[in-house]
């Protein structure tokens, strides 16, 4: 039996259900030419809501990944040439669908009066970046940080909501051009309780720039927040709950004030919620069948705030303060049954393994910086920021493993694993960005 424990100590790991359905294909003009940086956009057939944009190649390729299953209808835009649409696009879990090539018809001339009004393009493609547009593009009420970026171009998010870019993992997430000091599950956390309301663009930047930290080059995730320009007082309050097996709700306001001096804003909001997850399974390993059942729940809150301020020297000089503050608590229990009993001879039950697992997360974070910036309108841009931070986290884990005979009657052989690991971090950074555009480019210096 003492064999048998080590095995299963050693080996022992959990099994997740997922969807990942792709879609591919090949978009040409009418005589056969690659289109090339066209969008290309899946929308859910029944809502009409988007799911998934891209953007072709230098060859007219495009790829989906990661996409839930369902039914939907796929449209590619490009100027000059008519809207091309794919309707009937059926998936299921794990689904590979090569739609094959797909052409453009040429758009047809109208004679008649036109009038010609500006929009904004959803997606902007750039030597070092993919913008993707939000305000004013797409329709996002209810959409969230995280599932903006499921949206994104080159942007995958997998079912443990690990972000990567062009199929890279290692991505660094900043928020208005400063990097966001979280992973894990408490990034997953921050962009859901970031409201699509919030966001004014994402930069998708795959070549990053001087100013950007070396270990971005996996790529780098910039969200751009709106900042309201218009002088005078506004705000906005945004409340949203859902009811499954358990709730989730999310409030959250903001305010600006605006005018020829300075430029006050600040956003707050709190979130909570449950969650269940059950999984019942069979495995084989050396010899051995191994009938699982795991049941987890988690409950969990979040409450931060951002306060700024920033004062306009002139034309072109600018001053500005930002605070900001997170608080996140997470606690989880999950019940954890496998049934052990030799591959030939399943009907009798050699041992039983219970395992239970209690865990509390809390995370306390607040960041200070002094800004100032330089912009002559003209293409040069000096950056000079002073950032402060203090993260406190603290973690706990009681897990106690239970070996039972047959009958779950005598405890064979009982191991506890009990974690905790409290941790405090403060980091202070000065760093300098310089911009210059020169000969058709832009010449990027920076130092940290």
């Amino acid at each position: 039996m003492k064999s048998l424990i080590t095995l299963l100590l050693v080996g022992l790991s959990f099994v997740g259900f997922s969807q990942n359905a792709s879609i591919k294909g090949q978009l040409q003009d009418a005589d056969g030419a690659a289109i090339t940086f066209a969008n290309v956009v899946l929308y859910n057939t029944v809502d009409s809501n988007i799911v998934k944009v891209e953007t072709t190649d230098e060859s007219g390729l495009f790829r989906m990944m990661a996409l839930p299953t369902g039914k939907f209808y796929l449209k590619a835009s490009y100027v000059g040439l008519s809207d091309l649409t794919k309707s009937d696009i059926n998936l299921s879990e794990d689904t590979e669908m090569d739609l094959g090539v797909l052409a453009f018809k040429p758009a047809s001339v109208e004679l008649a009066e036109a009038t010609v009004t500006a929009s904004r393009a959803m997606v902007e493609i750039k030597p070092d970046r993919t913008v993707f547009n939000v305000e004013g593009t797409i329709n996002s009420v209810g959409d969230d940080g995280l599932s903006l970026l499921r949206k994104a171009p080159g942007v995958t998010v997998d079912n443990n909501d690990n972000v990567s870019v062009l199929g890279r993992s290692g991505v660094l997430i900043y928020v208005d051009g400063k990097r966001l000091p979280l992973s894990g599950s408490d990034l997953s956390n921050y962009l859901q309780n970031l409201t699509a309301d919030q966001i004014d663009r994402i930069d998708i930047i795959t070549n990053p720039g001087a100013k950007y930290e070396a270990e971005g080059n996996a790529g780098i995730i910039d969200i751009r927040l709106k900042r309201d320009k218009r002088f005078g007082a506004n705000g906005s309050l945004n409340a949203t709950y859902s009811q499954g097996k358990y709730h989730r709700a999310n409030i959250s306001g903001s305010g600006n004030y605006r005018n020829k001096v300075m430029n006050v804003f600040g956003n707050l909001g709190y979130a909570d919620g449950a969650g269940f997850n059950k999984m019942v399974f069979d495995s084989y390993q050396n010899g051995l069948r191994l009938d699982e059942i795991n049941n987890h729940n988690n409950e969990w809150n979040n409450a931060w705030f951002q306060l700024g301020t920033d004062f306009f020297l002139g034309d072109h000089h600018t001053v500005g303060f930002l605070v900001s503050g997170n608080r996140n608590m997470r606690m989880g229990e999950s019940y954890n049954r496998i049934a052990i009993s030799q591959i030939d001879d399943i009907a009798n039950i050699d041992s039983i393994l219970v395992a239970t697992n209690d865990s509390e997360n809390s995370m306390d974070q607040a960041t200070y910086n002094v800004n100032y910036r330089y912009d002559n309108g003209k293409g040069r841009i000096l950056n000079v920021d002073l950032d402060y931070g203090d993260f406190n986290n603290d973690s706990e884990r009681y897990q106690p493993n239970l070996y039972y005979d047959a009958n779950e009657q005598v405890v064979l052989t009982e191991i506890i694993n009990a974690f905790s690991t409290p941790s405090n971090i403060d980091i202070s950074t000065f760093k300098v960005d310089f911009e210059e555009k020169l000969w058709g480019g832009t010449l990027g210096l920076g130092t940290k």
